[in-house]
């Protein structure tokens, strides 16, 4: 039987950040988390983690919903990065007032939504899949094989996304699921490298 893993990712309400995604316990918007990785001073997760007093975790988890509703997340950096344009040229004022005069919320939850938690379900269960480890959805590549190969090329995440013909979201997913169940996934790369080393001495 197949069995869905949900991750409690971000919240989201109208009457705080405007209905922006944050990540849950925090009023830190999403956004901060994929700007941080996405710059041109890129920081490693871990350098995020130090930055924002998140756990590598919440940082994955950030990531792997940015990847996720990337369309979304990139309308509210654009929309920034315009109210920023507009306060220097046209000054405070007008700023607010362009702000204040758009479309509310511009890519956020519908007028009159409830406060919300959103989640991420890209990880399943199957007893005839991989013995019951952790898979990505819609195969039967494991979180163990990506964290394996996240730890070979030194966390270089489109270098995994290319080797499992996966998104950078997936990746991500696999992370933050690691980081949520380390203990475990470590035992599986521990037995999966034992193995190698098995076939390797023949």
């Amino acid at each position: 039987m197949r069995t869905i893993e949900s991750i409690d990712v971000v919240w989201r309400d109208l009457k705080r950040r405007s209905g922006r995604p944050c990540l849950i316990g925090r009023a830190l918007k999403v956004k901060y988390v994929a700007l941080s990785r996405l710059d041109d001073n890129k920081l490693s997760p871990q350098e995020i983690a130090d930055s924002y007093g998140l756990s590598l975790f919440q940082v994955h988890s950030a990531l792997a919903y940015y990847y996720l509703h990337q369309a979304e997340v990139d309308s509210e950096i654009e929309e920034d990065r315009l109210f920023s344009e507009k306060l220097d040229t046209l000054g405070e004022e007008a700023a607010q007032d362009w702000y204040l005069s758009r479309p509310i919320p511009a890519n956020g939850l519908p007028k009159g939504a409830s406060p919300r938690t959103e989640s991420i379900n890209l990880i399943y269960r199957d007893r005839e899949v991989k013995g019951g480890r952790p898979c990505l959805v819609d195969s039967d590549i494991s979180v163990a094989d990506i964290v394996f190969h996240q730890q070979r090329v030194a966390f270089d995440d489109e270098a995994t996304a290319a080797r499992y013909e996966i998104g950078l979201a997936e990746v991500h997913v696999a992370m933050a699921y690691y980081y949520l169940r380390q203990e475990e996934i470590d035992a599986d790369i521990a037995a999966r490298t034992g193995q190698l080393e098995y076939e390797r001495l023949g």
